[in-house]
């Protein structure tokens, strides 16, 4: 009987740490799946705070795109209407410049004929002379200026000066005068 009971102690004890060990099991157990839902929450926490900062990144890129193609065109507009005002002042100054020069070789040639229409009703004086050499280099220039410009030049009839004689142009050129 004693084995018995001693045998129902034991196993009686067995069962209470069984059961006590049970018990703590569960415990940690409960542990256990409270740090797990701390984990999982954590995750899901961290996963949706990084979901919105790609978010957030993503506008914020699509935003600075915007701006700079926005710049980009701004400049480009400017420079276009830069180079369209440069272009017309170019051919502004090339028109005044072409009719400067008509201007001034018609002027010159008109010059030279009443000269030479001068110089065929009356002898030739010295001044006269020297005045027409000066208006001939004068022409002789202007004609090479605007050859050096690569400016076709002007329209008009050629005229001639003539020497003292009567014989040719005073630069013996077909060139010299515009």
């Amino acid at each position: 009987m004693r084995d018995n009971q001693q045998t129902t102690l034991h196993s009686t004890s067995d069962w209470d740490e069984l059961r006590g060990r049970i018990d703590e099991l569960e415990g940690e157990l409960e542990q256990y799946r409270e740090h797990e839902e701390l984990v999982i929450k954590t995750l899901i926490s961290a996963t949706s705070h990084a979901t919105a900062i790609r978010e957030s990144a993503r506008r914020e890129a699509e935003l600075t795109l915007r701006k700079a193609r926005a710049e980009a065109e701004k400049r480009k507009a400017g420079a276009e209407r830069e180079r369209d005002d440069a272009r017309n002042e170019l051919l502004r100054l090339r028109r005044i410049t072409e009719q400067m020069r008509s201007g001034l070789s018609a002027f010159l040639t008109a010059q030279v004929e009443e000269l030479r229409l001068e110089t065929e009703e009356e002898p030739a004086s010295g001044q006269n002379q020297e005045l027409e050499a000066a208006l001939g280099s004068a022409l002789e220039g202007q004609t090479a200026r605007a050859a050096e410009a690569g400016l076709e030049p002007a329209s008009h009839p050629r005229a001639e000066v003539r020497d003292g004689g009567g014989h040719g142009s005073s630069s013996g050129s077909p060139d010299a005068l515009p």
